[in-house]
């Protein structure tokens, strides 16, 4: 799980939510802004998962492969992932395969 200082406030949430480039795949939605600094967000609605257990596993399997896939690189930037019923059929491996996908094209 990313540490507390790379995870957006309530605040930070909604100002880079309204400003940010969308970014659709099958799987979520990235919001996108640059910014000198790394931040991101998970969003699972519940619309999306009914349980909290299942929207909590969902998020730390999503903060999970976004950890792993900036660790390698420096990335900065703000990402908001908002996470589509799909997600939840796929393996772990097949997630964070997309996720290290996305953050490359993006930030490239």
């Amino acid at each position: 799980m990313l540490s507390k200082k790379n995870r957006l406030t309530s605040r930070e949430f909604k100002t880079f939510f309204s400003e940010g480039k969308k970014h659709h795949t099958p799987l979520f939605t990235v919001v996108y802004v640059p910014y000198d600094t790394f931040h991101t967000s998970v969003v699972v609605p519940k619309k999306v998962a009914k349980r909290a257990v299942d929207r909590n596993k969902m998020r730390r399997r999503v903060y999970g492969a976004v950890q792993q896939s900036t660790t390698q690189k420096n990335t900065t930037g703000v990402f908001i992932f908002l996470m589509k019923k799909e997600a939840f059929e796929v393996e772990y491996a097949v997630l964070k395969e997309a996720v290290s996908k996305l953050l490359n094209n993006i930030t490239d």
